[in-house]
């Protein structure tokens, strides 16, 4: 039973549209991976001064 379930969860995920309002078709995972903000790539500057 696992694995059925294991292989519907990757077509839900991976191959079917997401039917919500503003997904243009993209897929749940998509939708998942646009969502997550990118790194930055370099470290944002501080004005932290070091304890005494």
């Amino acid at each position: 039973m696992q694995i059925v379930l294991d292989q519907y969860l990757v077509v839900y995920n991976t191959k079917r549209p997401h039917q919500g309002r503003g997904m243009k078709g993209r897929t749940p995972l998509q939708a998942f991976r646009d969502g997550i903000p990118k790194p930055q790539k370099e470290a944002p500057e501080t004005n932290l001064k070091p304890a005494a």
